[in-house]
């Protein structure tokens, strides 16, 4: 889960978390210890992420340059363009190995420093940072959110739209056109985060959600309240499968409702949260683990 990026988090805690896992491994820093390579103790996508940009190149509007730009491309030009993303890619690998051995390095400084500090203590340390995650626990989804639709109450629903058109909710619009996103599938609610943020967007307590389902091999269709969310998505099995194992043990734990008429809804609070949204917890603060250092 951390060396896949799905725990969103700063670089120094990530450094800490490889730390603590050669402290598991293998006790206290010694130069004879085996020592695993970075991307079994760091997220290799935060070291790609240091490297600049690639130059996009922009595109030839008229048709007789762009003609001229493939003759070119077949010969000498050709070789020397060739030739230059050779170099700079050979550049990028030289730059990927300094910001690997630098990050490296940083990791081992930190390792000294839990010396005396035992292999359960430092499993302990370890997961105690990961659990600081509120979605800690879930199971995370990348998908694309595609359209958003208002259901109306007899079922039918107004047209598919785009997401920026509908926002989830008021205090937290998920922006504009089509994202990618994790789906975090938990024991309470279901969550949507933008990548790398520890926050969500939105969480759904699964009372609040009425159906959802496949439309195909790739759509997947989750109905929120008086709302339908669209995405894309190559694990729609897997989902749907996960939801209803939930889903399934949420209704086994609900109380017997007793058989009486229900009481008239009290009136709307104007400062209470949506109904479709569960109780956030407070923003996540990172605190030391006990027995660990401080840098």
């Amino acid at each position: 889960m951390v060396l896949r990026g799905y725990v969103p988090t700063s670089e120094e805690t990530l450094q800490t978390l490889a730390a603590l896992r050669l402290q598991s491994l293998n006790s206290d820093f010694s130069t004879h210890a085996p020592f695993p390579r970075l991307e079994e103790l760091f997220p290799p996508h935060v070291l790609h992420a240091r490297l600049p940009a690639p130059r996009r190149r922009t595109p030839t509007k008229c048709r007789g340059a762009r003609l001229r730009a493939g003759l070119l491309a077949g010969g000498l030009w050709g070789q020397a363009l060739a030739k230059q993303r050779a170099e700079r890619d050979q550049r990028l690998r030289g730059r990927l190995r300094e910001e690997g051995a630098s990050t490296m390095a940083a990791i081992v400084e930190k390792w000294k420093l839990l010396q005396g500090m035992g292999r359960p203590e430092a499993m302990a340390a370890y997961v105690a940072l990961v659990r600081e995650w509120p979605g800690f626990g879930s199971t995370l989804f990348d998908v694309d959110l595609r359209a958003v639709r208002r259901r109306r109450g007899g079922g039918g629903g107004q047209p598919w739209q785009r997401a920026a058109l509908t926002p989830l909710s008021p205090q937290s619009p998920v922006g504009a056109g089509p994202q990618r996103l994790w789906l975090g599938i938990g024991a309470k609610a279901v969550s949507l985060y933008k990548p790398g943020e520890p926050e969500p967007l939105d969480s759904f307590c699964y009372g609040r959600i009425s159906s959802f389902g496949a439309s195909d091999s790739s759509t997947f269709r989750l109905s929120v309240e008086d709302r339908d969310l669209l995405f894309e998505t190559s694990q729609v099995d897997e989902i749907a499968q996960l939801l209803n194992t939930y889903l399934a043990s949420a209704g086994a734990r609900r109380p017997p409702r007793p058989q009486e008429p229900a009481p008239s809804p009290p009136a709307p609070d104007p400062n209470a949260s949506p109904q479709g949204l569960c109780p956030t917890a407070g923003p996540w603060q990172h605190r030391s683990p006990v027995g660990s250092f401080h840098s």
